[in-house]
């Protein structure tokens, strides 16, 4: 508690005048004129209605006294209404004229007097009122246009070094009336203190708004000024009775430094104002090139949110080899989980730390005597450390493939150069491309959250707004809606919405990640109105604000103009309370989600590539949609699996008929793998079922030796799959023979050949009516396993799409053949 941060006494050792100027330099001139400094005086006269240090005026007519109580009311005020409690309303009491009370000086009456009068109602000075009363016996009004009554010079000012008041009296104190009756009492005392160490720490008497910084130093009034001014920057609201507290602290312990403040350990109030004070302070101090020599890097130094830890770095080789590293890598980092990124990597090699601490005498701190040895101890530790479940496969690979990154890393920025940490290290201390272990396959649905779960959440949006905001539930909406990235939906523009040339809503957002601005989404009529609702709502609350300035979804603290958006952090704690009051969630198949990790904000993001996959939309457009660079990164996001489509293959493959409506497979469970390959090289889909014959397989379809008369041959299949195909195909054929029937331009022959045969037509017709028969003798649950796998194989079967043709297509002549 009485340590200050480490950046500020490196540099108060080093240069405090330096550090005291660039403070000054720090500070804001508008600032200061907003919270009434006035550097004369030293006196703070905060208005009330400042942003972030404003506060409430006593809503009792006549009492300008700070409000502190319910109500509305200052102290004193509360007092008189609990005891009125039940004769008058609030609003009748506030009505009643608060008297007797006197806010700061008044000075005397009488004209050109420099004194402060008794009160409010005598208006005048001691002297003043003693010659009115004991001498003159008059009126006001007469005694002040008397010529016998001549102003006053002031006494002074008062002997309390923080208070700005005038003495009462030239008498033996020197003091102000309420300080002077304040010593009086503490004279009395068994052992009173000293009346000078007294006058240095006592603080000033209790005005409207008003702040004393008498009687501390330069440099703590800097420090505490400039500390003010950021925690405003950010929006932190400041009560003022706290910043009297903490400036009457730093006055009574005379500190030198806001840093060395003590003995405040129990009032949080004022330990969070210290520390919001002390850690602005240091980031003003410091800068990267400072930073970076530390064990602890804070990361707003660089720009980004958090901290990076290098103290679990055992060697101080490899420290400072990271230290190096980390202060290379960090700029090429976008995002505010830049500093995270680096943080877990740097927390990663600790197992190499550890693993060189434990199988070497030296502990690993001299790299030069470090070999291949060394790495594979590492690798069989990681090997060790993931049989008996101290991490996962998944941060073993991670950790491993890092650690080979990293002292690649160490080479190519020359650290194993002389005079450099690692310097002497061996080449041979690295990780081969082997030593990495594989990635466990995974055919599961990646993070993309199952259909189910999603209606279940979406249902739920009521209790997040219910338990948090309305702005929280638009977050959530909308990132489930539109797949966007966290970052790129808390940080929209209130002006956010737009209509293409066709009248159709899209989303105008930026990619952070990527630093890509004005992007433009596709969005459905739903998701514009929610955005249009919350549109109106901010408005409302912030009708003065500029609406360029303000964010689709402003926080709910710290942000009394409204332009600060709704922080990240407060989402996620807000989002995972929502899912933990949600848990468990029930699946169908007796399956369970039980634990809140796997319904963070991202896996919307996964969702909604999913949900775009499984509607067949095409991997180029999916990676525009998800804003990807590259497909190979739109592929990560969703899964249609070879295990799903085989699952849904053995499902459908029981419903397989050939022509004449008999089932093929109805004794079967499940395909052999030789015939899935089958199902995947040895037919081609045609638009009614698929076809086995080798030449039109090998054509790609395109090559049928009997002219696509796919209902009369022994090499044709179809299942419940192609069952609107079928159903298409027969209203090909009745609408083909209507017009054909009906033209008189043909010759009988040419009509006879065009015409469909009534065998094709009920061929068809008993192939639509068997498979419908056997679906309608499943029970609804199996028919909705049907269906469902129905749907997976029709979004991943290659379809070759021939239409009805009458002929075959010409085949290619072939060399030294004749027509």
């Amino acid at each position: 508690m009485n340590a200050a941060p480490a950046v500020l006494v490196t540099v108060e050792n080093g240069d405090q005048d330096g550090l005291r100027l660039r403070y000054e330099a720090a500070l804001d001139p508008e600032f200061l004129t907003s919270a009434g400094w006035d550097p004369g005086s030293r006196m703070l006269m905060i208005p009330p209605e400042h942003p972030t240090l404003g506060y409430a005026i006593c809503n009792v007519t006549s009492c300008d006294v700070v409000a502190v109580r319910l109500h509305g009311l200052c102290p004193h005020c509360h007092q008189r209404w609990k005891a009125l409690e039940g004769s008058m309303t609030i609003e009748e009491f506030w009505k009643v004229a608060r008297t007797g009370r006197v806010i700061g000086e008044c000075p005397c009456a009488v004209t050109g007097c420099q004194r402060i009068a008794l009160s409010r109602f005598k208006k005048l000075c001691r002297p003043h009122e003693s010659q009115r009363t004991r001498q003159m016996k008059v009126s006001m009004v007469e005694f002040v246009s008397s010529p016998l009554v001549v102003a006053l010079p002031p006494f002074g000012p008062c002997r309390v070094v923080a208070c700005p008041r005038q003495r009462d009296s030239n008498g033996r104190l020197k003091m102000c009336r309420v300080h002077g009756a304040k010593w009086a009492t503490l004279e009395k005392a068994v052992n009173p203190p000293d009346l000078d160490t007294w006058c240095r720490t006592e603080g000033a008497v209790v005005e409207q708004g008003q702040v004393s910084l008498r009687g501390l130093p330069d440099r703590v009034v800097t420090e505490l000024l400039l500390g003010l001014q950021l925690r405003s920057r950010t929006g932190s609201k400041t009560q003022l009775r706290i910043v009297r507290f903490f400036a009457s602290k730093l006055r009574a312990q005379q500190v030198g430094s806001v840093s060395d403040l003590t003995g405040i350990a129990d009032d949080q109030n004022m330990i969070a104002l210290w520390r919001s004070i002390t850690g602005h302070l240091h980031r003003a101090a410091s800068t990267p090139e400072t930073e970076r020599h530390k064990d602890i890097w804070d990361a707003t130094v660089f720009g980004h949110r958090g901290t990076i830890n290098f103290t679990t770095i055992r060697q101080s080789w490899l420290r400072e080899s990271l230290k190096e590293w980390a202060f290379e890598d960090l700029p090429t980092h976008r995002g505010k989980a830049a500093a995270g990124v680096v943080g877990s990597t740097v927390k990663g090699m600790q197992y190499l730390s550890d693993s060189l601490h434990l199988h070497r005498n030296d502990h690993g701190e001299d790299p030069k005597v470090l070999g291949r040895a060394d790495i594979v101890g590492f690798l069989n530790r990681m090997a060790y450390l993931e049989d008996n479940g101290t991490i996962s496969r998944f941060w073993r690979v991670r950790i491993t493939r890092d650690t080979s990154r990293l002292l690649r890393d160490f080479r190519a920025l020359a650290l194993t150069r002389p005079a450099r940490p690692a310097a002497g290290l061996a080449e041979d201390f690295a990780l081969r491309r082997s030593d990495v272990p594989r990635e466990i396959d995974d055919d599961g649905p990646g993070r993309a959250l199952p259909d189910p779960v999603m209606r279940h959440l979406y249902s739920a949006l009521p209790l997040l707004e219910q338990r948090a905001t309305s702005e929280f539930r638009v977050a959530t909406e909308l990132m489930m809606d539109t797949g966007r990235r966290p970052d790129e939906i808390l940080k929209l523009p209130l002006d956010c919405l737009d209509q293409d040339r066709d009248g159709k809503y899209v989303l105008l957002y930026e990619d952070f990640k990527l630093h890509r601005k004005n992007r433009r989404l596709p969005i459905t009529d739903g998701t514009a109105a929610v955005i249009q609702t919350q549109q109106r709502t901010v408005t409302a609350r912030y009708p003065k604000i500029d609406r360029s300035k303000l964010p689709l979804l402003p926080s709910p603290l710290r942000n009394p103009r409204g332009e600060r958006p709704l922080p990240q952090g407060s989402f996620g704690s807000a989002h995972r309370n929502w899912i933990i009051a949600l848990l468990p969630i029930q699946l169908p198949a007796d399956l369970v989600i039980d634990k809140p990790d796997d319904l963070v904000p991202y896996a919307y993001r996964h969702s909604y590539a999913q949900r775009h996959a499984d509607a067949g939309v095409p991997v180029d457009v999916l990676r525009d949609l998800l804003g990807h660079r590259s497909t190979a990164t739109t592929e990560g996001y969703y899964r249609v699996t070879e295990k799903r489509t085989r699952e849904a293959i053995d499902r459908v493959t029981t419903f397989q008929f050939d022509r004449h409506g008999n089932r093929i497979w109805r004794q079967v469970e499940a395909l052999l793998d030789d015939e899935r390959a089958r199902m995947q090289i040895g037919q081609v889909a045609v638009p009614y079922g698929v076809c086995t014959e080798p030449t039109n397989v090998q054509a790609g379809g395109h090559a049928c030796p009997f002219r696509f008369r796919c209902v009369g041959c022994g090499h044709f299949r179809t299942d419940a799959s192609y069952l609107p195909d079928l159903r298409a195909y027969l209203q090909d054929l009745l609408r083909d023979r209507e017009r054909v029937l009906a033209t008189s331009e043909l010759d009988q022959w040419a009509r006879t050949e065009a015409v469909p045969s009534e065998t094709e037509i009920q061929r068809v017709r008993q192939l639509i009516r068997r498979v419908e028969h056997d679906l309608d003798d499943l029970t609804t649950e199996e028919r909705s396993q049907i269906n469902d796998a129905v749907n997976v194989i029709r979004r991943t079967r290659r379809t070759v799409n021939l239409g009805t043709p009458r002929i075959a297509p010409p085949r290619p002549e072939r060399t030294g053949e004749t027509g």
